[in-house]
């Protein structure tokens, strides 16, 4: 009885989704998202250094002229605290690439003096979100 009910426990997803004639890869896929459905919500503040240095380097800019269809939401911190503290964001400016419904993707990473580096990151999000690569 113990030999049954181990090998009930280590049979895994992709052997279930084999015997329901699924490929693995193909049952642990997610849906391809669609740009025109991402939102890269841009925390920042009026009083933040760092943030306007953000938005000299034109790295925001780039993004946009590179995925017209992307949505950025500028997010304040001292008026829209829930959506701050919704996403964990402690300090500005941060990105999140977040979906349709909110949930968020990815985090690119900023470097205020590396504003293509910083759209680039932020590009390789997107597309990997998007399935493009």
């Amino acid at each position: 009885m113990k030999w049954l009910l181990s090998l009930v426990l280590v049979v895994s997803p992709a052997v279930l989704a084999q015997d329901a004639g699924v490929p693995p890869k193909a049952a642990a896929k997610k849906p391809l998202r669609e740009v025109k459905s991402l939102r890269l919500l841009y925390f920042h503040a009026s009083w933040c250094p760092s943030c306007r240095r953000l938005e000299a380097s034109g790295a925001l800019d780039a993004v946009k002229q590179a995925e017209p269809e992307l949505r950025l939401q500028v997010v304040d911190v001292d008026t829209e605290v829930p959506t701050l503290d919704r996403y964990g964001v402690e300090v500005t400016p941060t990105l999140v690439l977040v979906d349709a419904d909110g949930f968020p993707l990815a985090r690119p990473r900023i470097e205020l003096d590396d504003g293509p580096g910083t759209a680039e990151r932020i590009l390789a999000a997107v597309r990997k979100s998007t399935g493009r690569r």
